[in-house]
C-alpha cells in the first residue's frame, strides 16, 4: 500500500508542476469573483510549504508544524522551481525515513493534502476558462 500511495503522490506533484508551468502570469494570479477564493498561487504557496513541512514530519515522525520557503512576492518561476524542487527532494526524504504508523499517517496525509489542492484548482482552471494537463487523472 505504501508504494501505491507513493506512486500517487508522485503523479499529483508532476500534475501540479505541468500545470504551473502552463500558465501565464495573468492567470497565476486570477481568481474567480466569489467569496473566500484563492489564487492558483494562493494553492501553490500553501502545497509548496506542506510539502516541506510533511517532509520535515517524515523525518521527525511527528508534526513539527507548517513552514513555507516562499517569500511574499514571490513570482511564478520561483513557484515553479519550489514545485520541481520538493518533487525531486521526495525520494531522498523517503530513503531516509523511518517507517512506522506515525510516518504512514504522515504519507497519507501529504497525499490527502496534496489531493484536496488538485481538486480545488481543477475548479479554479475551469472557472477561469482554461484547461487543465492530460496527466490529470480527476479532471
Amino acid at each position: 500500500m505504501r508504494e501505491i500511495v507513493i506512486k500517487n503522490i508522485k503523479d499529483r506533484f508532476g500534475v501540479l508542476s505541468e500545470l504551473a508551468s502552463s500558465l501565464t502570469e495573468v492567470q497565476f494570479i486570477s481568481k474567480l469573483d466569489v467569496p473566500k477564493y484563492k489564487t492558483i498561487e494562493d494553492h501553490l504557496w500553501c502545497i509548496v510549504g506542506a510539502r516541506e513541512s510533511y517532509f520535515k514530519a517524515l523525518a521527525a515522525g511527528k508534526w513539527q508544524g507548517f513552514s513555507c520557503s516562499l517569500a511574499d512576492g514571490s513570482d511564478k518561476l520561483s513557484y515553479e522551481l519550489a514545485l520541481r524542487q520538493t518533487q525531486e527532494r521526495f525520494d531522498r526524504v523517503l530513503s531516509n525515513v523511518l517507517w512506522n504508523e506515525s510516518t504512514e499517517n504522515i504519507l497519507a496525509s501529504l497525499y490527502e493534502h496534496e489531493t484536496m489542492h488538485e481538486g480545488q484548482i481543477i475548479r479554479l482552471i475551469y472557472g477561469l476558462g482554461l484547461e487543465m494537463p492530460q496527466s490529470s487523472k480527476w479532471a
